[in-house]
Order: structure tokens, then C-alpha cells, then sequence
């Protein structure tokens, strides 16, 4: 995930429990979240946005709720991207 905190005035650990309480909400059972940090884009698509907070977060859950995460956090405004591999 890619967060954007341009806008979100509390912690980042907040923002970090807000987004696991969000993947429990799912029915997701959530490992370990992995702060890596503020890095640059390698393209930046908004010159307002060069850098973001890259967060990792490993969890389990079945299938068919992969699209009810990528819906629920298509809505959050300080979560710009999500990725999710399978494996």
C-alpha cells in the first residue's frame, strides 16, 4: 500500500491501526504491517505527490474478499495505492 498523509493531521501508527481494523473488518486475518517509510515515486503522476508512506501488510484471507479490500480502501482518501499478490 501507498498511503498519502497530505491530508490526515493524527500519527502515522494511527493511520497503521485504522487501516488493520479496516482488513479485520473484511474478515482478513492480519500478520505483521511493515512500515517502510517515505519513499519518491519512480513516476510521479501528481507534482503536488512525489512520495508516499510504503506500508506492508501480510494477511490471510479467502479469495473472495480480496475484492471487498480493494473496494474498502478505494474509498479511504489516505491510502493512494494497493497492491495484493496472492500466493
Amino acid at each position: 500500500m501507498i498511503l498519502d498523509t497530505r491530508k490526515y493531521q493524527d500519527s502515522v501508527e494511527a493511520l497503521v491501526e485504522n487501516i488493520k481494523a479496516k482488513f479485520v473488518e473484511t474478515g482478513a486475518i492480519v500478520g505483521d504491517i511493515i512500515n517502510r517509510g517515505q519513499m519518491k515515486f519512480r513516476r510521479i503522476t501528481d507534482r503536488k505527490f512525489p512520495l508516499g508512506i510504503y506500508l506492508h501488510v501480510a494477511f490471510q484471507a479467502p479469495t473472495a474478499t480480496l475484492g471487498l479490500i480493494r473496494s474498502k480502501f478505494s474509498l479511504d482518501s489516505t491510502v493512494n495505492r494497493v497492491f495484493i499478490e496472492t500466493k
